[in-house]
């Protein structure tokens, strides 16, 4: 019998589990932000638990307790950032977090868990099709906002992101930063040694100069401080993730700092954010865009308000940890009643 079929629905939570990738990575990845908050917040929600953040390496502790609740980020093409097996460890309930590989979304629908938390609104009508999906956008820390500039961090334009690993495209990369090396521009994160980038560049090693601009990885503690030190932030979202309105982490950590960025425009950005972004097309029209707003800024003040204001009201982990525990209830409740709907 399957530890799926032996599941007992009632009882506190006791232990909750974030399994993720990343989380011994020296690299800033999405994954670890989100766990090391959520973590903190899911305690709110669930005071009786105890969080356990755990990665691949770690299957055999998961096997050993009995976690009421776990949450996976594993959603990546292949092993090992794909772990389609995972509620065979657990004996209560799994959901699986999808926010990238949005191109996947018809895999993941058949990975056998007991539900979905996705950033989108489209993803949830296709991962719903045969289980419970929520949409649950992602967010920051009730108390994260601006804090003092530094000068190390200080720059007219600034990035933070991994050069290409993951599902990033080198090509898009390029489409939306390429732009911003007319300006005082830094690059921090990893990923961006000449030698990484080498092979995109056979027929023009000159044009590699990615590495001119970066300036190594950041501080984990340090994001709000780069954005609320530099002029400009630039963001962009892999492709897939554009297409289906997978708002990116940078989105909400940008905004919440007050500061001015610049955007590809993802799926039901603009509707939601509207003029608290400045939106762009990648290429010369972000030079533009920067060029424009460096000369403004008051305009980037009264924008970067609009942000700051946003976040505050409706992306903040204190609504994310209540979003899950409501989504954990009706789970259990659907496992009561299979029959009701």
């Amino acid at each position: 019998m399957n530890l799926r079929d032996k599941r007992n629905p009632g009882g506190a939570v006791k232990n909750i589990v974030l399994f993720s990738p990343g989380l011994n990575d020296e690299a800033i990845w999405g994954e670890k932000l989100a766990v090391i908050s959520e973590a903190k917040y899911l305690l709110r929600e669930f005071p009786a638990a105890k969080v356990y953040q755990y990665g691949i390496e770690d299957l055999a502790r998961i096997a050993e307790v009995k976690v009421d609740l776990l949450i996976s980020y594993f959603t990546g093409p292949e092993p090992p950032w794909r772990v389609d097996d995972i509620a065979d460890q657990v004996d209560g309930v799994t959901i699986l977090k999808v926010v990238n590989h949005a191109d996947l979304l018809d895999e993941f629908a058949q990975i056998p868990v007991d539900g979905f938390i996705t950033n989108s609104v489209a993803a949830v009508k296709i991962l719903g099709q045969r289980h419970p999906a929520a949409y649950i956008p992602l967010a920051v820390e009730d108390d994260y906002g601006a804090v003092p500039p530094q000068d190390r961090y200080r720059a007219e334009v600034v990035f933070l992101g991994s050069g290409g690993r993951g599902n990033k495209r080198p090509r898009t990369t390029k489409h939306f930063l390429q732009a911003a090396k007319k300006f005082d521009f830094a690059i921090w994160g990893s990923d961006w040694e000449r030698d990484y980038w080498a092979r995109e560049y056979l027929d023009s090693p000159e044009a590699n100069d990615w590495y001119r601009y970066w300036r190594g990885p950041l501080p984990l503690p340090d994001i709000a401080a780069l954005y609320s030190s530099a002029k400009i932030v630039l963001n962009f979202h892999e492709d897939s993730q554009r297409q289906a309105g997978m708002w990116n982490n940078r989105v909400f950590e940008a905004l919440g700092c007050g500061a001015l960025m610049i955007c590809d425009e993802a799926a039901g950005l603009r509707e939601e954010f509207g003029d608290a972004i400045v939106y762009t097309s990648g290429g010369e029209e972000t030079a533009r865009l920067i060029a424009y707003y460096l000369e403004r800024p008051d305009e980037r003040r009264r924008i970067g308000e609009l942000g700051k204001r946003i976040i505050k009201e409706r992306y903040v982990y204190s609504r994310w940890a209540r979003a899950v525990r409501q989504f954990y209830d009706r789970i259990l409740a659907d496992r009561q009643h299979p029959d009701r709907g």
